[in-house]
């Protein structure tokens, strides 16, 4: 996602995220979840905050399905820790604030991403959300 040759972790979860606040807060073009989606491997899939795990294809249509339906929608990323980072692989944890009308919900992510070199890129595989609680 960021534009220079060298992968930052913590701009790869942020640019990500301000896509998807993009797609849901907005009425975004079909680009904006064209691009989230070229951001997943093929064998990408989530456990969300509910402990429902889902495919790349599950989330995607809920996503076509979801456009525009938080206007205003802002996704805070914060507190952004590399776990691991060995070969191609990277784990990063993290704290999202999504901020929707007038109050916030948090929830700690982790994600595994791997690093593609041409262009040099990442690709999220997996993904784990667990609620906060406030």
């Amino acid at each position: 996602m960021p534009d220079t040759d060298a992968l930052d972790p913590e701009a790869e979860v942020v640019a990500v995220h301000q896509l998807l606040a993009t797609w849901l807060g907005t009425a975004a073009k079909p680009d904006v979840l064209e691009r989230f989606a070229a951001t997943q491997h093929d064998t990408f899939s989530m456990v969300t905050t509910a402990g429902t795990r889902i495919s790349q294809s599950e989330l995607l249509a809920g996503l076509r399905r979801a456009g525009n339906s938080r206007p205003g929608l802002d996704i805070e990323i914060s507190e952004v820790e590399v776990l691991l980072e060995e070969g191609q692989v990277t784990v990063v944890r993290f704290l999202e604030r999504h901020h929707f009308d007038g109050k916030h919900s948090d929830r700690w992510t982790t994600a595994v991403l791997t690093a593609e070199a041409a262009p040099p890129r990442f690709r999220w595989r997996a993904l784990h959300e667990t609620q906060t609680t406030d």
